[in-house]
């Protein structure tokens, strides 16, 4: 059997789009890391997707892949096959975004070793 793919759109669908306000808006969902992660590590497709996370829901995965899709984050596959399936891949903007977050998980690791305390318990500044 035969198969072919579509691939989704690899460029922002707004192209003045802010990207601290895309980062920030990426961040916000408390989903986007560990699902970058997963697509990093192969697992592409929706139905795996959705059993990587105990509470990661189908609605909010959907929601979740449109808007890393809609960012240009991640990739969208339709292989017209039957039965049809869809897979998420990173395209290299999303591979550049995730390097960002490899980054800022590392600081996070070496600010816990050199400091010996869990960032949890962080205060932001105050600006008087």
């Amino acid at each position: 059997m035969k198969s072919s793919a579509k691939v989704g759109s690899e460029t922002f669908s707004n192209p003045t789009i802010d990207l601290i306000a895309m980062f920030e808006d990426c961040l916000g969902c408390k989903w986007t890391i560990h699902l970058l992660t997963q697509i990093r590590c192969g697992i592409n497709r929706p139905s795996a997707l959705v059993k990587t996370k105990k509470g990661l829901t189908t609605k909010v995965l959907n929601e979740c892949l449109t808007r890393l899709v809609q960012f240009g984050i991640v990739k969208k596959l339709i292989y017209r096959e039957l039965p049809p399936h869809v897979e998420y891949l990173l395209t290299p903007f999303g591979q550049e975004f995730a390097e960002i977050l490899d980054r800022i998980e590392a600081l996070q690791h070496k600010f816990k070793m050199d400091s010996g305390h869990s960032t949890e318990n962080l205060k932001t500044p105050s600006h008087q």
